[in-house]
């Protein structure tokens, strides 16, 4: 008789994670509903309001690689916790917020500190940490936790500025997002006994030869440093790629809720639509997940960014020809794309940069994906200004995604790793 196989704890730090990335990207999803109080009490112009964001976006992943240095090196949870403390603080003085410089300071610079430190990067070198196999489905069930996120917190924080105020909503959120992260993380986070140790080149190798996903072994057993992995080609075009569909996603998810308010629907409901992407994306991300255990990247970030093009082209086609059907016709495909990036990007990274240090190359990789988001959030307002509308700054972003997907088929993550399953779970 077969033996059970061991329950694997790494599923139970998936939840944590899960339930982390949910409440933090609240945080950054949720300044598109704050966006919209705080430019009709201040007369801010959107441009002066998105470039908040667009701070915010610059700072929270600039501090990327040196978080993914310090999980890979260091307790996860003491990371992990600094930076729910600097969220709640930052948080607590935005509800103080008098004037625009109050904001970037408050929002853009420490709350931004504090998502880059208990947000994607760590999250995402944790549960490299603990899965090897599986670790599509992995990696798919935490990010649709900021789905999570985006479906149950925006409304919700939407419905409390509604009801109390925005200043109000962000002392809510202030004390319950740190203190469910941090409870979560004291209980449950701990280092993995999978996470690879100093200076041991020759196990790496051995484990290469031993793996039958391995295809080019020459590049898989490099001791990569982050130094090395940016002397290379495929990390510019993972760079590239991954910087424009940031700047895509970015700027549809900070105007969105502007844009259909624009075309003459009520704030609330508006929300709801944001909502509607949150809730398509939490199974799309565990659906890209799991496909990317079997079917190729490229491939599957083809359909995605197929899927994102269309979800931008509904956009257009209502602010030109108002239809009730096409603002959910919008959700649904933008939700599908934005999944699609969102899991497969850690994915096709560590395609290429497996190892000690993968939590500082993909830090650094994120950076620039933080910088791709921050420009195309801050650009979208600028363009909407001296245009008056968003059609432009749509026909530019489906250009920017097609550029994307052409840098991820030139990169060939099917050269180094091929997709398949190795059989037990874990």
């Amino acid at each position: 008789m077969k033996r059970p196989q061991a329950f694997h704890f790494g599923w139970i730090i998936v939840g944590v994670c899960f339930i982390t990335l949910a409440l933090v990207y609240s945080v950054w999803y949720a300044f598109s509903v704050f966006f919209v109080a705080l430019l009709k009490e201040f007369g801010w112009t959107q441009s002066v309001g998105a470039g908040a964001f667009s701070l915010f976006v610059i700072v929270s992943s600039l501090i990327g690689p040196f978080v993914g240095k310090m999980i890979d090196s260091t307790r996860p949870h003491r990371v992990l916790i600094a930076g729910s403390f600097l969220i709640g603080g930052g948080l607590f003085l935005c509800s103080f917020i008098q004037t625009w410089w109050h904001f970037y300071l408050f929002f853009s610079l420490i709350t931004a500190v504090g998502v880059g430190a208990a947000g994607w990067v760590p999250n995402v070198t944790l549960i490299q940490q603990w899965f090897k196999e599986k670790r599509g489905m992995a990696m798919g069930i935490i990010s649709s936790g900021i789905g999570i996120g985006i479906l149950i917190c925006v409304p919700t924080i939407q419905y409390l500025i509604l009801q109390f105020g925005w200043r109000a909503a962000y002392r809510i959120m202030a004390i319950g997002i740190p203190l469910i992260v941090i409870i979560l993380i004291i209980l449950f986070v701990r280092p993995s006994s999978q996470a690879v140790p100093p200076n041991s080149g020759r196990m790496i190798l051995e484990k290469i030869k031993k793996d039958p996903l391995v295809i080019d072994e020459g590049w898989a057993s490099r001791s990569w440093t982050i130094r090395k992995a940016m002397a290379t080609k495929p990390f510019w075009l993972l760079t590239t790629a991954f910087l424009l569909g940031s700047f895509m996603v970015q700027s549809v998810f900070a105007h969105q809720v502007a844009f259909f308010i624009d075309c003459g629907l009520n704030p609330l409901f508006a929300s709801y639509l944001v909502g509607i992407v949150g809730i398509v994306s939490i199974g799309s991300k565990i659906l890209w997940g799991i496909l990317s255990d079997k079917i190729s990247r490229e491939i599957l970030f083809t359909l995605g960014s197929g899927c994102s093009i269309l979800g931008v082209g509904w956009l257009i086609l209502f602010s030109q020809r108002p239809s009730p059907s096409f603002p959910y016709l919008y959700g649904l495909f933008f939700a599908l794309g934005y999944a699609a990036h969102a899991a497969l990007t850690p994915l096709i990274a560590a395609d290429f940069f497996e190892g000690q240090a993968y939590g500082g190359i993909f830090g650094t990789l994120m950076f620039f994906v933080g910088v791709g988001g921050a420009s195309g959030a801050w650009f979208a307002g600028f363009l909407h200004d001296q245009t008056g509308s968003y059609l432009l700054v749509f026909i530019l972003l489906m250009v920017c995604i097609s550029i994307s997907c052409l840098n991820i088929w030139k990169a060939a993550p099917r050269k180094i790793r091929r997709v398949g399953r190795l059989g037990k779970s874990g």
